[in-house]
């Protein structure tokens, strides 16, 4: 499989930012976010005296929206200082990302492999990452848009054992849900543009659409001791939302 068909089995694509350059997400996250600080009661005398906010980007791509988050979480807490790190399947826009931004940590891996591998008790670069930073948890993880190539690679155990690993890892859990419709739009373009299947497609059992998809993972987060805190009221122009799940 060449480049171009492993960036559309995977979702890695090297031009992503030429075509979601700058899109409501970046709204939409800032007022999400600002009410959730409002709502724990966080004020600037608190946040002053805040060491940092641990933040890790999962699906980061060559980094521009992870820096994008980071100046989100540095307004909305009123100037905390916010460690980013980012980690990618693709080691190249690793490359790319960390000679752009060297003011944040990235490195490649797949998180699919990572998670198995921490359920049998691995020591993976994630948690390798914690140790050197002093942490048992991040305080935010975002997860923008992968879940889909995730689930149609891994299969719904796959699924299960990344938003096991996120949600062992972080203390607030963001998600950018993909629908069903694109599901099916992307099992049609691998086929067409890189002559491959999902194997695992068939098989799945999280599926269906009128958000019935959507309504799995939700109910799975929920149950692994996570609330959901917030859901934007408005879809982004690729037609999806923003979720917010904080461990109760």
């Amino acid at each position: 499989m060449d480049e171009t068909e492993t960036q559309v089995k995977h979702g890695n694509y090297h031009n992503y930012y030429q075509f979601r350059a700058e899109d409501s997400r970046s709204v939409i996250l800032r007022e999400c976010l600002q009410t959730l600080w409002n709502d724990n009661n966080q004020n600037p005398e608190t946040d002053a005296t805040r060491a940092v906010v641990h933040l890790l980007d999962v699906g980061c791509n060559s980094g521009q929206f992870t820096a994008k988050v980071r100046e989100i979480l540095e307004q909305v807490s009123n100037g905390s200082r916010v460690k980013a790190v980012g980690i990618d399947i693709d080691e190249e826009l690793c490359e790319r990302a960390r000679n752009e931004i060297p003011s944040i940590e990235f490195f490649p891996g797949n998180i699919l492999n990572i998670a198995r591998s921490a359920a049998t008790g691995q020591t993976d670069p994630i948690e390798q990452c914690m140790i050197r930073l002093g942490i048992e948890r991040f305080d935010v993880i975002c997860c923008f848009s992968v879940l889909m190539y995730i689930h149609l690679n891994g299969g719904d155990d796959g699924l299960r054992s990344v938003l096991d690993y996120l949600c062992d890892k972080g203390k607030l859990v963001i998600l950018e849900l993909q629908a069903w419709k694109k599901y099916r739009d992307q099992v049609r373009r691998l086929k067409r543009d890189a002559s491959q299947t999902y194997p695992l497609y068939a098989e799945l059992e999280w599926r269906g659409g009128c958000g019935v998809l959507e309504d799995h993972i939700k109910a799975y987060v929920g149950s692994k001791g996570f609330e959901m805190v917030s859901e934007s009221a408005e879809k982004n122009e690729f037609d999806r939302q923003l979720i917010f799940f904080k461990k109760s």
